[in-house]
Order: C-alpha cells, then structure tokens, then sequence
C-alpha cells in the first residue's frame, strides 16, 4: 500500500509530529545517536519522564535499589481515539541450527529442553520478567506474573499476554526486518531534524526506499 495517499498522508503527519517533538525540545538532543539501550539509560537520568519499551528493562535495571524501582510506573498503552484497546505488538523470538552444524543432534536435544513450559518459565523468572512467556498458560498459572508481587511484571503481562496483541510487520513480511535494519524511520526524522528536508520530501524518500527493500521479497497476497 505504498502507494496508497492515505498512507502517504499518515507518514507525513507522523514524522511531522516526531520531528516537531525533538525540534520543540520534549525529546533529549542526543535521541538521534541512541543505541539500543539509551532511551533506557536516558530515564534512569532523568532526561525522560517516560519511556515506550517493548519490554521491562527500563525497570529492572533498577530492581535492587528499591526506592527507585518503587518510585517509577508501568503502564499499558492507552486507549485510542474511539476509547478502544490499542494492540501491544509482539516481537517473535526463535532459535535454529545453522546449516552445517557439527552438533545437529546435541543442538536439537538443547531446544526440546528448553522449550518446555517450566524450563521456558524459570528462564524467563530468572530475567526477572524482562521478556514475557509466549505460552499464556504459564503467566496464568505462576503467581510470578499476575499476582501482584510486582506491579511493574504485572502491568507488563496483562498488556502483552492477556489483552489485544498483533506480531510485529516483519511477522507479515520479512523484507519489514530489512526495513527496520536499515533505520528508514531514525533516517526520515534526521533528515528532517539535520538536513532541513520538508516532512513530505523524507516520507517520499523513506517509502521509496522501502519500496525497493519489499519488492526483493514478494509475499502472496500482500
């Protein structure tokens, strides 16, 4: 739908209203250089007043010092325009034994360990929650996810196991993984931030690209 004006349109207005942020001053100047963890680490010094993860981090990084950890919030995603859920959207993690592996049967013997529900779990409790169980069943059953010992897990787990989910684009089409690799949206906004290009210049660009990037990965259907 690339080239679809309703799509045009939205882009424009979202890097429209990023860009605005960051050139407002609501977004710390150094955003645009951040590596993965510094949105993170831009909290925690107070840069920030909050901060969309897809994941806990934020937050256990400060489990062992509790005023702190005591001090912030977790919340869900907020309603949407018309008062309905917005649906979290879920990263997919997985494993796999590379061609030409020497220890095929030793590799395979690994996963079906580890992917039985109780090792899943305690491996995922010992992260202290910062990734959530794909089985819902475990969040359900173990008090360590929904019984109120911790109102950050618990914030995180009824948003990203119990309530509305979508997988992530690169679910729908692989080329979208390529697309976020190649930081299209990061480039989009600095080239409107640094460069001085019009919203409408760098969505016609970013999509362009994306375009390019998508056509090497034809999906039926799409």
């Amino acid at each position: 739908h690339l080239d679809d004006p309703q799509v045009r349109q939205a882009v424009v207005e979202s890097i429209d209203y990023m860009t605005t942020a960051y050139k407002e001053g609501y977004v710390p100047p150094g955003a645009l250089s951040w590596s993965d963890a510094d949105d993170n680490n831009a909290f925690h010094a107070k840069q920030l007043i909050m901060d969309l993860d897809g994941t806990i981090s934020t937050e256990v990084a400060l489990f062992h010092d509790k005023d702190k950890y005591d001090d912030i919030v977790t919340l869900g995603l907020p309603a949407d325009n018309h008062g309905n859920a917005i649906p979290a959207m879920l990263g997919v993690g997985g494993g796999f034994v590379p061609k030409g592996a020497k220890n095929v049967a030793v590799a395979k013997d690994f996963m079906k360990y580890l992917i039985q529900p109780q090792v899943v779990n305690d491996y995922l409790k010992g992260g202290l929650g910062r990734w959530l169980p794909a089985m819902p069943e475990l969040a359900k059953t173990d008090p360590f996810w929904l019984a109120g010992h911790d109102p950050h897990r618990e914030a995180y787990t009824r948003e990203g196991v119990l309530g509305p989910t979508v997988p992530v684009y690169s679910c729908y089409n692989p080329g979208y993984a390529e697309v976020e690799a190649a930081q299209l949206w990061g480039v989009a906004h600095a080239d409107v931030i640094r460069q001085g290009m019009a919203p409408q210049a760098a969505a016609d660009k970013a999509l362009k690209r994306m375009g390019e990037i998508l056509a090497k990965y034809p999906v039926g259907g799409s």
